[in-house]
């Protein structure tokens, strides 16, 4: 079986699985769903792997670097952090989302076996402080999330804490962007022979 082939098979069940559970989610959530930083993430995915699948390699290419140090964060972000507290307080009424939602996601950028360089690091920073700026005027101005409640238990932005999250999820996807990185100039030196 061509290598190609089986790319597109795999991508196609990312596909399918990632667009069922953001269809799902929207259905319960409506607009309230893209306040949070996993959901622009997990449509950035979902969008990433349908340009793939569609051989629309330019945005794609363009995507993923902005995608893979986010996913990670979201994943280990989720279940090292957010997950302790939000689940023992309140069990999730979809496990299965919340799985697909902050590990497979993971997952499925990492079976891409893609290089993520050193030099893009800005890319992937530049979209988590945007989103940090979104969330704040969004709290700022009354917005919550569809339970009425704050989008994050940290997302006071009207004392430190706010910020300081803010300022750990960009040094968390800068670091995670690092430290799977390769430096586009060792990766293209030539190789030199002694005759």
């Amino acid at each position: 079986m061509p290598h190609w082939l089986t790319d597109q098979r795999r991508r196609l069940g990312w596909f399918i699985l990632f667009a069922i559970v953001l269809t799902y989610n929207v259905a319960k959530e409506r607009q309230y769903l893209f306040v949070f930083y996993t959901q622009w993430t997990f449509l950035l995915e979902t969008i990433y792997f349908g340009c793939r699948l569609v051989q629309w390699d330019a945005p794609a290419d363009h995507i993923w670097p902005i995608l893979f140090a986010p996913s990670v964060v979201v994943c280990v972000g989720f279940w090292v952090v957010v997950a302790p507290i939000h689940l023992s307080q309140r069990p999730p009424n979809n496990m299965f989302m919340l799985v697909v939602s902050h590990g497979c996601n993971m997952m499925a950028t990492i079976s891409e076996r893609r290089h993520i360089w050193s030099h893009d690091v800005w890319k992937p920073i530049l979209y988590t402080a945007i989103y940090n700026l979104f969330l704040a005027v969004y709290v700022g101005a009354g917005g919550r999330s569809v339970s009425g409640k704050l989008p994050y238990w940290f997302a006071h932005y009207d004392t430190p804490i706010g910020w300081v999250f803010a300022a750990l999820a960009v040094t968390a996807v800068a670091l995670a962007h690092f430290m799977i990185s390769r430096s586009k100039t060792h990766e293209l030196a030539p190789k030199q022979y002694i005759v």
